[in-house]
C-alpha cells in the first residue's frame, strides 16, 4: 500500500503565440492524489530428469489498484473552472478508482550438454499496469483514459559454457510487446504501439595471461512497429524503432600486474539508430573509449583514477528529431578524470 501525489503549477502567464496564451492558463493545472494498492501471489515448480533435462514453471499473478482523488474542479478549465478560448490544455478527470489484473506464466528448460556446456530455453509473459500518470495527467479533450496493461511475451535460446579462465554465452531472442502506451499527436494517451524485438546477444570472458583478462558484450537487434500508424504522413508499420539502435555492446581489456593494482581499458560501442518513427533522420551512433585504475592500499582503502572518454569524442548521450527542431541532439560530456579514494569501515 502507498500513496502518491501531482501538483502541477505555472507561476507566469504563457508566452507565445495567441492559440497557446489562450489554451495554456497561468495558475495550477494539477493537484491529485492516488492510493495505489498492489497484491500478488507466486508459485513456482521445478523438476530435474534423468535424461539431463531440468524444468522450471511459475506463475505470477498481481492485482494493482488506484483510488484517484482529484483536489481541484474536474474538467478542461483553469484552476477556477474558467473554459480556455481554444480548450485548456490540462484536462482533470473526476474521482475515480480503477484496477488491473494480470498474469505472468513462465516456463525454463535446461540440458547439460557436458560438464561444460549447456543449452536454455525459456519462454514467459511480462506486464506493465498503466502509471498513475498516464490514466490522471490528462490533456485536451480526454475525459477518461481508457487503458490496459502493457504486455511482453518473449522467448530466448541461449546456449552457454564455463570452464577455468573462460566462460561464453550466444542466446537468440524475440519479444512481442503490445498494447505500448503512447502520447499520441493530439496529446491523448492511449494504447496505440504493438513493436517486436528480435536480436542475438553474445558474451565472452577469457584469461589471457595470468595478468591480462578480456570480457565482452555485443547485441545485434532489430525492433520494429507492427502496427498500422500513421506519423508524419507515412504509415510507420514495419519501420524501426526509432532511438533503438540495431548494435550495441563493450569489450573491457584488465590487466592486474599485482593484487594490489588493476587497470582496465573499456571500448563502448554504441550503432546507428532512427531518430524518428519516419525513419527519416539517424543518428550514427559513436565508439568512446574509458580507462579505470584501482589501487587496494588495504582492505579498507581503494584508490582509483578515471579517465572517461579518453580520446575526447564528440558524441551524443542521446538524439532525436522534432518537426520542430529537426535533428535534437543531448551532448555526451568530453574528456574527464576522477581520482578518489574508497574507505570501508
Amino acid at each position: 500500500m502507498t500513496d502518491g501525489s501531482l501538483t502541477q503549477t505555472q507561476p507566469n502567464p504563457t508566452e507565445g503565440s495567441f492559440f497557446l496564451r489562450n489554451s495554456i492558463p497561468q495558475g495550477k493545472h494539477y493537484d491529485y492524489q492516488v492510493d495505489i494498492e498492489q497484491v500478488a501471489a507466486f508459485v513456482s515448480y521445478e523438476q530435474s530428469f534423468q535424461s539431463g533435462w531440468d524444468l522450471s514453471l511459475g506463475l505470477r499473478v498481481e492485482d494493482t489498484n488506484y483510488d484517484y482523488d482529484n483536489r481541484m474542479i474536474d474538467g478542461r478549465t483553469d484552476e477556477f473552472g474558467v473554459a480556455c478560448r481554444f480548450g485548456c490544455r490540462y484536462n482533470r478527470p473526476g474521482d475515480r478508482s480503477d484496477s488491473f489484473t494480470n498474469l505472468s506464466p513462465k516456463l525454463g528448460l535446461s540440458y547439460a550438454l557436458n560438464d561444460f556446456h549447456s543449452l536454455q530455453l525459456r519462454a514467459q509473459r511480462g506486464f506493465r499496469a498503466p502509471q498513475a500518470s498516464e490514466m490522471y495527467r490528462l490533456q485536451n479533450d480526454q475525459n477518461i483514459a481508457d487503458l490496459d496493461s502493457v504486455e511482453l511475451d518473449s522467448y530466448e535460446v541461449e546456449f552457454k559454457g564455463a570452464g577455468e579462465g573462460w566462460a561464453y554465452s550466444a542466446g537468440y531472442y524475440f519479444m512481442d510487446k503490445q498494447n505500448e502506451i503512447v502520447t499520441n499527436s493530439d496529446r491523448l494517451n492511449l494504447n496505440n504501439s504493438h513493436t517486436q524485438h528480435t536480436g542475438l546477444e553474445f558474451s565472452l570472458g577469457l584469461d589471457i595471461t595470468d595478468t591480462l583478462a578480456l570480457a565482452a558484450v555485443y547485441n545485434f537487434a532489430e525492433h520494429t512497429y507492427e502496427n498500422s500508424e500513421i506519423s508524419g504522413g507515412i504509415d510507420i508499420q514495419g519501420n524501426n524503432v526509432d532511438t533503438a539502435p540495431r548494435q550495441f555492446g563493450n569489450l573491457r581489456l584488465r590487466w592486474t600486474p599485482s593484487e594490489r593494482v588493476t587497470s582496465e581499458l573499456e571500448l563502448v560501442s554504441m550503432g546507428e539508430y532512427y531518430t524518428n518513427p519516419e525513419n527519416t533522420a539517424s543518428y550514427s551512433g559513436h565508439n568512446l573509449l574509458n580507462l579505470r585504475t584501482q589501487y587496494t592500499v588495504n582492505d579498507s582503502v581503494q584508490i582509483y583514477a578515471n579517465i572517461l572518454n579518453l580520446d575526447n569524442r564528440e558524441y551524443a548521450e542521446r538524439a532525436d528529431w522534432t518537426s520542430f527542431t529537426d535533428d535534437r541532439y543531448f551532448p555526451g560530456e568530453p574528456r574527464r578524470a576522477f581520482i578518489g579514494i574508497t574507505i570501508n569501515y
